[in-house]
């Protein structure tokens, strides 16, 4: 069990997704797991790395994302553990937010989806 972690698809047609796992969650065989004492995992820092993983992801045969080729990705993130929770904050409101609006429009499409059935009886 592992908790406030960054994964990441190793195996198939999803490798190289990255994830920031706010709390508690089992890792698979398909995923690898990186982990800070230091706060270094947080939302920001798996943004970041989402943005270029795929451009490490071998596809000879069955795409793959390995241990060692994640910990050879450089990228840019803020030094200040501060200034990284800062944005990671503001990047889960952001997806909190589209979650909010994803569930809505998919209340209107079932409403919708409803009337026509009704209109046309």
């Amino acid at each position: 069990m592992f908790k406030n972690a960054i994964t990441w698809t190793t195996d198939g047609a999803n490798a190289g997704t990255v994830k920031y796992r706010k709390g508690r969650f089992y890792s698979t065989n398909v995923n690898g797991v990186l982990l800070s004492s230091e706060g270094l995992a947080n939302q920001l820092t798996a943004e970041l790395l989402n943005l270029v993983a795929f451009k490490y992801v071998s596809h000879v045969g069955n795409p793959k994302l390995m241990n060692n080729t994640m910990g050879e990705i450089m990228f840019n993130i803020p030094e200040s553990i501060e200034t990284q929770q800062y944005f990671s904050n503001c990047i889960e409101l952001v997806i909190n937010l589209i979650g909010k609006q994803e569930k809505a429009i998919d209340k209107l499409n079932k409403l919708k989806k409803y009337l026509l059935q009704e209109l046309f009886i």
